[in-house]
């Protein structure tokens, strides 16, 4: 990390964050000034060592969308895997091991699994913008959801190999994550994917708010990809408010105008949730605030509100375009 912050009265945090400086990157972490040490949160607060209250005003990075340690969470996440209290007091077992959920299963199949992917099925479904999404691929971060989303879409039709991306939104950092992150300009682009743009001088123009947006331009410049490219086109994918270097919301005849396109054309729309789900929108997800059918939509974030848990929902049928070990 960065040259160390001492802060006077802290001793624990400032001994912390020499130990990180000295054992741990730059690479690792975005940059904050505060280098805050944080020992313990609850609801929208967080603790340093020497008890100094913190507000949280990003919700971990838009990730605890219950709040922080919430009872009623804990509760259940205990109980799903089966932890008992049993398990929190000195080991009494001769053999030393607890008897509880497989935490990793790799190849077999466990009920927590069967249960959550029916549940995340079933909630989702319950909107009527949902009933195309059928199939869930589970995965560990965000980025990881929107490469498996990709990935499917490729897989369909191999000579349809070409990415539509909206400009500016970010995906992921690394493989077709991050080659759909950002724009054009931007160093090491994948040239499968095509950039188009994203209404953020409009929305930045406070005159123009709740004023209908002029598609003339976007609709343009998806019909320019068509005649140029045409079935090599595969997918479009884009985020349903950009949450990256501001928060930019456009209005939902932008996101319909590119629904349009890709049913016209039989092109498969990806609609990233990742920070935009659970709520963050006034409802359970992104694709009903703006009226969207998407043919996949990717979770992440709130999904887990703090356990490491993606998921990327779609149709079976499209799902199996990917062999065995190929979503893995």
């Amino acid at each position: 990390m960065t040259k160390p912050i001492h802060y006077d009265g802290e001793p624990q945090s400032n001994a912390t964050r020499d130990v990180i400086t000295d054992h741990e990157p730059v690479g690792l972490r975005t940059y904050t000034p505060s280098q805050a040490v944080l020992a313990k949160s609850s609801g929208v607060f967080h603790w340093t060592p020497e008890g100094r209250r913190l507000y949280d005003y990003s919700s971990g990075v838009l990730v605890t969308n219950l709040g922080h340690n919430p009872s009623r969470w804990f509760h259940n996440f205990g109980k799903y895997l089966q932890w008992t209290p049993e398990m929190f007091r000195p080991v009494a077992q001769a053999h030393g091991y607890h008897e509880a959920v497989t935490l990793t299963a790799y190849n077999a199949i466990t009920p927590i699994e069967a249960q959550a992917v029916e549940r995340l099925v079933k909630n989702i479904r319950q909107s009527e913008l949902g009933k195309r999404l059928d199939s869930v691929m589970w995965a560990a971060s965000g980025s990881e959801g929107i490469q498996k989303a990709l990935w499917a879409c490729l897989h369909r039709d191999e000579k349809r190999d070409l990415i539509i991306a909206t400009r500016y939104g970010f995906h992921g950092k690394k493989g077709l994550a991050g080659a759909v992150t950002g724009c054009e300009t931007d160093k090491d682009r994948d040239p499968r994917v095509k950039f188009i743009s994203f209404p953020m001088q409009e929305i930045d123009d406070i005159s123009k708010v709740g004023k209908p947006l002029d598609l003339k331009t976007y609709q343009a410049e998806l019909d320019k990809l068509w005649d140029e490219y045409g079935n090599r086109l595969n997918c479009l994918i884009t985020e349903p408010y950009l949450g990256g270097g501001g928060s930019y919301h456009p209005p939902a005849e932008y996101h319909k105008l590119l629904q349009n396109f890709c049913r016209e054309h039989d092109i498969l729309l990806i609609f990233d949730e990742v920070q935009a789900n659970f709520g963050r929108t006034g409802r359970m997800y992104a694709f009903e605030a703006y009226g969207i059918e998407p043919d996949i939509v990717v979770l992440g974030k709130g999904l887990g509100n703090g356990v490491p848990v993606a998921a990327a929902v779609g149709s079976q049928s499209l799902f199996n375009s990917l062999k065995y070990g190929e979503a893995s």
